[in-house]
């Protein structure tokens, strides 16, 4: 199956709402930096009495879940990565990613409340069982659905501003981190939620740092669904190759662009 293109416009559309979604789960858990805090500090990871499936960075990774295994993988490698390349996130960068997030929320919602008001005109002059109806109510009726769901994350997130500085470093460290693989390996860049994601940068790194002796995953199956996203074309939706969104896709993060994400 060809490998899909996106418009770089198209890319992120969610980035807004991704963290929105991003933070009421830490406000649900607890605070992310904790949380790595206590990986860091580990020696091995999973359940000590369970097979030794993998190793990184002289951590042992004793799960047989593939994600859990690839989170631990990635993140150890990468953390070294951005130490090694000076990456760091500013307070500046905090405040500017939560002012366009903040932005991007409440022009998001003025455009879904003028197209409620337009649904809602139209269907008060419809019969349900005109033709097309049921389309405008179930559209609508979605519509206020997802004002619900941005309003009560909204009124957590609210809640407890350090929590969101905690996610929005997240986010920009690891566009920092994109920007850095990108410059350095090239490649094709891929569309994900948080922003564009440099793909094969993100192949060769590991294939860099396994011959390299950085990580070993001993379980034939895990290595199989390790790599199989960043070697499986078809799992993914590209930009066009050799497009000004492509070459431009980490000239600037797409958080502090003149378009909002959702720009067509």
């Amino acid at each position: 199956m060809a490998a899909e293109t996106l418009r770089a416009s198209d890319a992120n559309r969610c980035g807004w709402f991704a963290i929105m979604k991003l933070l009421h789960t830490f406000l649900l858990l607890g605070t992310a930096a904790g949380f790595l805090t206590v990986l860091q500090a580990q020696e091995s990871y999973g359940q000590p009495q369970a097979p030794l499936f993998a190793e990184v960075l002289e951590m042992e990774i004793r799960t047989t879940d593939a994600e859990e295994m690839k989170y631990v993988i990635l993140g150890r490698l990468l953390d070294r990565y951005a130490v090694e390349q000076g990456i760091e996130v500013s307070q500046v960068d905090i405040d500017a990613y939560l002012n366009a997030m903040q932005r991007m929320a409440e022009q998001d919602r003025q455009q879904r409340a003028t197209r409620r008001e337009e649904l809602q005109g139209k269907l008060a002059t419809m019969k349900p069982d005109d033709a097309g109806y049921k389309a405008l109510a179930a559209e609508l009726e979605a519509l206020e659905q997802l004002a619900a769901s941005l309003d009560e994350l909204a009124g957590d997130a609210g809640e407890d501003r350090e929590a969101r500085a905690q996610v929005a470093s997240a986010f920009i460290r690891q566009w920092k981190i994109n920007r850095a693989l990108y410059r350095q390996y090239g490649g094709r860049i891929i569309f994900q939620q948080g922003g564009p994601e440099p793909l094969d940068a993100y192949r060769d790194f590991l294939e860099e740092q396994q011959e390299k002796g950085a990580f070993r995953i001993a379980d034939k199956v895990l290595e199989y669904e390790f790599w199989k996203y960043y070697r499986s074309d078809r799992l993914h939706s590209f930009y066009p190759a050799g497009s000004r969104e492509e070459a431009q896709a980490f000239d600037t993060p797409w958080w502090l662009l003149d378009s909002p994400p959702d720009a067509r």
